[in-house]
């Protein structure tokens, strides 16, 4: 098995992207060259860092913001993201309460 998967061409909507484990996949994900949709529900700054980083690196990013403790945001949330990157095909959940 490859030591770097190369993911040129493909959509990743990490949730939970500002913080932790969710940041940390983020960043893995983009340093492999997936495009990032990063989400976030309070940690804007960190969720930024991984868009930056994303970007530096060639990768398109956007930051999403959205509180998964409401239906209609949690609902809303993959067709925002698809909408930022023109498709998601990578799903990464981790976000925690």
């Amino acid at each position: 098995m490859p030591d770097r998967v190369d993911l040129s061409g493909h959509a990743a909507l990490v949730t939970g992207a500002g913080r932790r484990l969710g940041q940390a996949f983020a960043m893995a994900l983009a340093e492999r060259g997936a495009a990032i949709d990063a989400h976030y529900g309070a940690s804007e700054k960190g969720a930024a860092e991984v868009v930056s980083m994303a970007k530096a690196g060639g990768a398109a990013a956007a930051a999403l913001q959205a509180d998964l403790a409401e239906p209609a945001q949690a609902a809303a949330l993959v067709d925002r993201a698809a909408a930022a990157l023109g498709f998601v095909d990578i799903l990464v959940n981790s976000a925690s309460v």
